[in-house]
């Protein structure tokens, strides 16, 4: 048996498996956003219910591994000699550090970068075989390359800004799973696709950027060594910790995507889009370069775009009275009968936007029902989606498009996400992923099996012609990025 430790936004949960689920519990994590568009974790919090998660698992189950998958960016920086953290972590959704993003963005370093990567892009559309080498690559990713506030280099910087005298402690800094490592077993380590999703690591030679460090002024000692997935990080109460994976890793993993050219979306508290790009990085103007996965024998890579805000929407729909059970809301949807127009800039626009906008909201009228707004709002999520799949679709062939994470189980979701980009979409059977991923990464690295994943529950075709409704909310969406308020 294999237990799995899943830590989430808005919890932390744990899966006992047997090549079928035996047992899930859950615990909520202490969050909170003093300010707009902060988010703090208290992580001494999510250490504690993780120990106690895994004790109940150990007491109760003959657990013969421990695996863990994480949301990526969020950032603790802790002190080794006290085994605490200095202060709470920022989310991945946290934007505090727009100044520091700002003021990394101006270094002369940068700037020459961008200009010797355009000259390196300009060149490979004359001459491909220069997209083959990784120098070309790299250069070509800085082209098109800025710091934003939720990097977690960007929010380190702003962490270690905080501290005064940096003397008085020995700082360590990690992702949410380098953190529970350490605090499980007392090691500093990460592994590949949550190292890649830092902005600190270069994904194309495999190992912390000393650019990137020396730009950001973060030094490498206070950061993890990088293992492989299915590497053994430690141990917990004699049980080995393996199976450490990025929870959209984890996810493109569990759904099968382990071939050039396999998408998938994960409709969770953000939306995450991922192309399988195979066993080179690759890249792509407005996608993110990751590494999906090294693990023994095995390395992929992949490019991917994100929504800030998908699942946080409906919750704060409901929140404002507008929902009173998230689970209607394809039901509400499909009843609506009025058109309405949603920009979902909660905190800011993504992929391919990357700015900070106002949201809008066009074509209210006396007559608008609340199902009108769930269905804005379910639309504007597919067809940020479909902004990003047809960016993918430059890269790679595209058939089908595989789907989990929660927010996956809303049927007008996903058949308007089929209609807006005129492709299969295929609901998973195992809506949380990145617990089965990571679960599957475990198993693999015990020796159970190689390959296997998660079937499919249900197939959604294109239905309705949404192109031209498409066009109408892309010329507000360039609207809303020209309005100043």
């Amino acid at each position: 048996m294999i237990a799995v430790i899943d830590a989430g936004t808005t919890s932390i949960k744990l899966a006992v498996c047997d090549e079928k689920l035996l047992e899930i519990k859950r615990e909520p994590i202490l969050k909170r956003s003093p300010y707009p568009g902060w988010v703090e974790i208290d992580v001494e919090d999510l250490a504690r219910k993780a120990k106690m998660l895994l004790d109940y698992a150990i007491e109760r189950y003959k657990i013969e591994a421990i695996g863990i998958t994480n949301q990526r960016t969020t950032v603790v920086l802790w002190d080794d000699k006290t085994k605490s953290a200095v202060f709470p972590a920022l989310g991945w959704q946290d934007s505090r550090a727009l100044e520091v993003a700002s003021r990394l963005n101006r270094d002369f370093r940068i700037r020459i970068g961008k200009v010797l990567g355009k000259i390196v892009q300009k060149s490979a559309a004359i001459l491909p075989a220069i997209k083959k080498k990784r120098a070309a690559k790299w250069l070509m990713s800085v082209a098109d390359f800025s710091f934003i506030p939720t990097h977690s280099s960007v929010k380190l910087r702003w962490l270690l800004d905080q501290i005064k005298r940096p003397g008085d402690f020995r700082l360590r800094a990690g992702t949410i799973d380098s953190w529970l490592i350490y605090k499980l077993c007392g090691e500093h380590l990460t592994d590949y696709s949550n190292a890649g999703a830092t902005a600190l690591f270069d994904p194309f030679n495999l190992r912390w950027s000393e650019t990137i460090m020396e730009i950001t002024d973060i030094d490498e000692e206070m950061l993890p060594d990088v293992l492989e997935s299915d590497a053994v990080f430690g141990e917990y109460r004699g049980v080995p910790i393996t199976g450490v994976i990025a929870d959209q890793s984890s996810s493109l993993y569990s759904l099968g995507c382990w071939d050039r050219g396999e998408i998938k979306v994960t409709n969770g508290t953000g939306s995450f889009v991922d192309l399988n790009v195979g066993e080179e990085a690759e890249v792509f103007p407005k996608l993110l370069p990751l590494i999906a996965w090294k693990l023994k024998g095995e390395r992929r890579y992949m490019l991917e775009g994100m929504l800030y805000y998908s699942g946080s929407a409906v919750d704060l729909f409901k929140e404002l009275g507008i929902v009173e059970d998230v689970k209607k809301t394809s039901e509400m949807a499909f009843a609506s009968k009025t058109d309405l127009y949603l920009i979902p800039s909660f905190v800011g626009l993504s992929t391919p936007h990357y700015v900070s906008v106002p949201g809008l909201l066009y074509g209210l009228t006396n007559s608008m029902q609340r199902e009108d707004l769930v269905k804005a709002l379910l639309e504007a999520v597919a067809f940020r989606i479909t902004e990003i799949v047809e960016l993918m679709k430059k890269v790679e062939k595209i058939d089908v498009i595989k789907c989990d994470g929660e927010m996956s189980s809303n049927d007008f979701l996903l058949q308007r996400i089929a209609d807006a980009t005129k492709l299969k979409v295929r609901r998973s059977s195992v809506l949380s992923g990145s617990l089965y991923g990571s679960y599957l990464v475990a198993g693999r690295a015990l020796g159970k099996w190689k390959r296997i994943c998660a079937d499919f529950s249900q197939e959604f075709l294109p239905k309705e012609d949404v192109s031209q409704k498409y066009r109408r909310w892309r010329a507000l969406l360039e609207l809303s990025k020209e309005i100043q308020v």
